[in-house]
């Protein structure tokens, strides 16, 4: 658990796991200003950025003193995770993950059929029918394989960072998580003019799916210290994520 005041976070974890969510309910709790990767990357029509115009996008984002930001992205974690405070992985099992990514499936799908706004983040570049949201098969793929491929090509960056990485196994010790570093956070200073991040989300009011608020939470700081004391999500050893 991370004893310092972090205010450069990054969000990792498989699709599924539930990071978008946990960013969102993280930047009420902190105030923090939250960055979707996806919402950089993908262009209209899901066209994809150049390889060295992605790593100039992500210097850009990692270049100020306060952020979250949410996206695995394992080619440019590096760059991530050497300006961060803090790493959060989570590390949900692949098929709880599968199951998750079922259900976001189905509420899109519905979402669309009925002619309403998504209830769930869609990147800014995509619609719920373009095929990297729509390709339910893709996704789930991608969540059965993400401990053996997408983690373990994260594995040396995560390794050699110097913020503390933070794993959370379950939503529970998510939670748990999510109440410590609101409790931790402090007032920002104020951000001089014309220098807001570039794509900073403006979806945070979204539904959290479970997660509790925790602007609620960080009202009371002493029962947040209690209970984070009491069950800590995983930490593992010098930032290496563990295998399992």
């Amino acid at each position: 658990m991370t004893r310092t005041v972090a205010r450069r976070i990054v969000v990792l974890g498989s699709p599924g796991s539930g990071k978008s969510t946990f960013s969102h309910a993280l930047a009420a709790g902190t105030g923090l200003p939250l960055v979707h990767l996806d919402d950089a990357y993908w262009r209209p029509g899901w066209c994809r950025p150049s390889t060295p115009e992605w790593e100039r996008t992500v210097e850009r984002l990692t270049a100020g003193p306060c952020w979250i930001i949410d996206g695995n992205f394992a080619g440019t974690v590096r760059q991530r995770v050497e300006r961060a405070d803090a790493v959060v992985l989570l590390d949900r099992h692949p098929w709880l993950c599968a199951a998750a990514l079922v259900r976001r499936s189905l509420r899109l799908r519905r979402d669309t059929l009925r002619g309403r706004r998504p209830r769930d983040y869609l990147p800014a570049g995509l619609a719920a029918d373009d095929p990297p949201v729509r390709s339910l098969t893709a996704l789930v793929r991608k969540a059965a394989g993400f401990r053996g491929r997408e983690l373990r090509a994260m594995r040396p960056a995560l390794a050699a960072c110097t913020a503390p990485v933070l794993r959370c196994r379950s939503r529970r010790s998510a939670e748990r998580l999510l109440r410590h570093l609101s409790a931790r956070s402090r007032p920002l200073p104020a951000a001089p003019a014309g220098s807001r991040p570039p794509f900073v989300c403006t979806c945070a009011p979204r539904r959290h799916h479970g997660l509790p608020v925790p602007s609620a939470l960080s009202a009371a700081p002493s029962a947040a210290s209690r209970d984070s004391r009491s069950a800590r999500p995983d930490r593992t050893r010098r930032g290496a994520p563990e295998h399992g």
